[in-house]
Parts: C-alpha cells; sequence; structure tokens
C-alpha cells in the first residue's frame, strides 16, 4: 500500500507539480489549503480525478487545521509552502511570518506525534557562507525561524525523521516563477529585453524532476534525519547560456547586463543528500526550451 502524505503549497508551482506526480505513482495525498483555494480550476479536476487519493483540507482560521487534522495519522509530512520574495516591503513582513512560519508551525503542532517523517524545503539563501544560518534576505530569515522550530518538535518526539532540503535555485520547462529563467523566456517570446545583473553571472540549478527525486528517495529509504544541499555539480555560465542559445537563433536574445562583476553561487558545507544526484542536464534543457519555440 502506497504511504499517505500530508502537504502544504500544493496550488504553488513546486508543490503542485509534486502533486500531480505523487497522485500518479499511487500516492495518496491530502493537502492544506486556505477557502480561497476551494476554486483552484487545476486542484478541483485533480480531486475528480483522483477521487480516492487525493483530499483537501481547507481552512478559514488556524483552528480549522487542528479541528480536522487532530485524529488523522500521515507516514510523511512534506512542507512545500513558501512566500518568496528576494527582497520586501514593510507592509510584507506579516505575510512572510504567517507563511512561512506560523502556518506550518500550527500544522506540525497537531501532527508532530502522529508522522514518521517530515521534509521541509529551504534554500541556500539561509547560508550566505554556505554553512552557518546567515540569511541573505527576509525571506530567508524566516525560512531558518521555521526551522528552529522544527527542531524543537523534533525533541519532543525523536523518532521522527526529519530532513531539511537546501536548494539554490529549481527549474522545469512549465516554471512561471519571476525568476531569470522563465523571465527570459517570457521576454524572447514578447521580442522584450531582460536585464540581467551581471555578464558573469552563474547559477546553480536543478530540475524539477531531480528534486521529486530526491523527496521520493527520502519518502522511501532509511536515510539519516539533517541538513542536506540539493546541487548541480556544473553552474550555469548566464553569459555562455545566451551565446548558446543565440547560436540557433535567427535574432540573438535582448539582453542588458548591468555589470561584470563575478556573481557565483556560495559554496555549500553542507551535506549533499547520500544516494542522490542531480541527473537532467539542466542546460541542454533550457536551450530546448528556446529551440522548441522557433521550431
Amino acid at each position: 500500500m502506497k504511504k499517505k502524505l500530508l502537504i502544504t503549497g500544493s496550488s504553488g508551482f513546486v508543490g503542485n507539480l509534486f502533486l500531480k506526480n505523487a497522485l500518479k505513482n499511487g500516492y495518496h495525498v491530502i493537502d492544506v489549503l486556505r477557502d480561497k483555494n476551494k476554486k483552484n480550476k487545476d486542484l478541483n479536476q485533480l480531486r475528480k480525478v483522483y477521487s480516492k487519493s487525493y483530499k483537501s483540507i481547507f481552512y478559514k482560521k488556524y483552528k480549522d487545521i487542528n479541528k480536522k487534522l487532530k485524529n488523522q495519522k500521515f507516514d510523511s509530512f512534506i512542507n512545500f509552502a513558501t512566500l518568496y520574495k528576494n527582497s520586501h516591503l514593510n507592509n510584507e513582513i506579516q505575510s512572510f511570518i504567517e507563511s512561512n512560519i506560523v502556518f506550518p508551525s500550527i500544522i506540525l503542532d497537531t501532527i508532530a506525534v502522529k508522522v514518521k517523517k517530515i521534509i521541509n524545503l529551504g534554500t541556500m539563501m539561509q547560508h550566505v557562507d554556505g554553512k552557518n544560518y546567515i540569511p541573505q534576505n527576509f525571506y530567508a530569515s524566516t525560512k531558518s525561524a521555521f526551522e528552529m522550530i522544527l527542531a524543537y518538535f523534533i525533541q519532543r518526539n525523536k523518532k521522527i525523521k526529519f530532513y531539511n532540503l537546501k536548494l539554490y535555485e529549481s527549474y522545469s520547462e512549465l516554471d512561471k516563477r519571476k525568476k531569470l529563467i522563465p523571465t527570459l523566456y517570457k521576454n524572447f517570446k514578447k521580442n522584450k529585453t531582460t536585464t540581467i545583473v551581471s555578464k558573469n553571472l552563474e547559477l546553480n540549478i536543478i530540475h524539477i524532476e531531480d528534486l521529486i527525486t530526491s523527496i521520493y528517495l527520502l519518502l522511501n529509504k532509511n536515510i539519516k534525519s539533517g541538513n542536506y544541499c540539493l546541487k548541480n555539480k556544473i553552474n550555469i555560465k548566464i553569459k555562455n547560456l545566451i551565446k548558446s542559445i543565440n547560436n540557433n537563433l535567427s535574432k540573438p536574445l535582448k539582453v542588458k547586463f548591468l555589470s561584470n562583476k563575478s556573481l557565483k553561487p556560495q559554496k555549500s558545507f553542507l551535506k549533499t543528500l547520500p544516494k542522490w544526484k542531480a541527473d537532467i542536464k539542466i542546460q541542454k534543457k533550457i536551450e530546448k526550451l528556446f529551440y522548441n519555440e522557433i521550431n
């Protein structure tokens, strides 16, 4: 019998892709969603197709979560929920705290004694020196705060296995997030210019499929609890990526570089997840996306 999963963030990009993949692979999934998501057509259709294996818990107030979850047990809880922005405004602070700290903490408080494994998605932006908790921005500080709360619950129930997965960047051909590669592709289709912070920018990106593989590995194998970094062995050099794409375009990408400063991801000193590697050649995937648009 396939495992029963509780997830958050199924209305977001990464969580939604995982949800669809998990249902196709026979997992039973319950997600926790705000009441407004009752009108989410994509999720409503999934509930019709997978009526026996996919259920949703909707809430208006946090007390609704406790009421609806308190008598249920799960094999694993996966926290995809996140509010991400590289910078913040003063009036956004409460939203960051609600989404990244309070909401998943309410769930933990309800199910921490009824779950075998907890998988939490974090970011390498929490570790600007590659290892210590030094956040790059307010978003990263809220992700670290939640990890401290998670540590508290783990101390209360040491039988739980827990995993904090830290990524630099993720990508999929379906990606519409306001990140560099999706923005570059969107502007390419509209014949617009993309502004890039530096000509010598490098990014470490893993494909969403490799991320999903890492989660299945944790769900189904006996791996030691801890913090793990999911990274590609090779960084993408943006100037080389653009040059390679342009070699197959009739008109070059419109790009404006703001500097020539060398900008590389901070080297990670966190452990790499055992028995996992980024198999998908990410640059080839990105290049193919652009080529398919013109063919």
